[in-house]
């Protein structure tokens, strides 16, 4: 039999998973709670009682992402050169990247009505501030910045590349992400793969 805490779990989740549908859907200022609680089935006060805001359900939905890449920047902060650092910091953004582009419904960074929220634009931008400062220091080149920001959004190239596999996406993600940061290519483990034959 389930319990109500297992019942009570179960709709949060439903919840979660409704959300992240409409988000990915409409984006995230189009998606209302009650648009939410309309879809998943449920009333606006049964949303209310598992998140407060949309900001709350936001955050749970990211929270895991987040989570995922501030254990990659404290594998990056341990290791002991610039080289080892860039190559788990490129390998672990990769992977989350391309766990995203699998996921059902993925929420997106990238999208302004994600990035203009006080709690997830606080969050995004301390992770990539912390990234920053482990690959290039407290003074980075603008050379350097304008790299590292391009690989905010990898989208565009998830999305014309979706017929790959987990494994060959890996490795071009990971060679663009390469050649965006300065010197990169010539650091050691951080040393770019060859290059796949084009695609037609």
């Amino acid at each position: 039999m389930v319990t109500r805490a297992e019942q009570a779990e179960r709709t949060r989740a439903g919840i979660l998973d409704t959300a992240r549908r409409l988000f990915a859907a409409h984006g995230y200022t189009a998606t209302s709670l009650q648009r939410i609680a309309d879809e998943h089935g449920v009333t606006k006060a049964n949303v209310y009682y598992y998140f407060r805001t949309k900001d709350a359900l936001l955050d749970a939905l990211m929270s895991q992402h987040v989570d995922a890449v501030e254990a990659v920047l404290d594998r990056a902060e341990a290791a002991s050169g610039r080289a080892d650092r860039i190559g788990i910091v490129v390998d672990g953004f990769v992977d989350q990247v391309v766990r995203s582009h699998r996921a059902l419904a993925p929420v997106d960074p990238s999208d302004p009505g994600v990035r203009n929220r006080p709690t997830a634009k606080a969050r995004i931008d301390e992770l990539w501030e912390r990234g920053m400062r482990l690959l290039f220091g407290e003074h980075p080149t603008v050379d350097e910045i304008a790299g590292f920001r391009m690989l905010n959004d990898l989208r565009p190239v998830t999305t014309a590349l979706t017929h790959l596999g987990d494994d060959e996406l890996r490795g071009v993600l990971r060679r663009v992400c390469l050649r965006l940061i300065p010197g990169a290519e010539v650091s050691g483990s951080a040393r770019p793969e060859p290059s796949s034959p084009r695609t037609p």
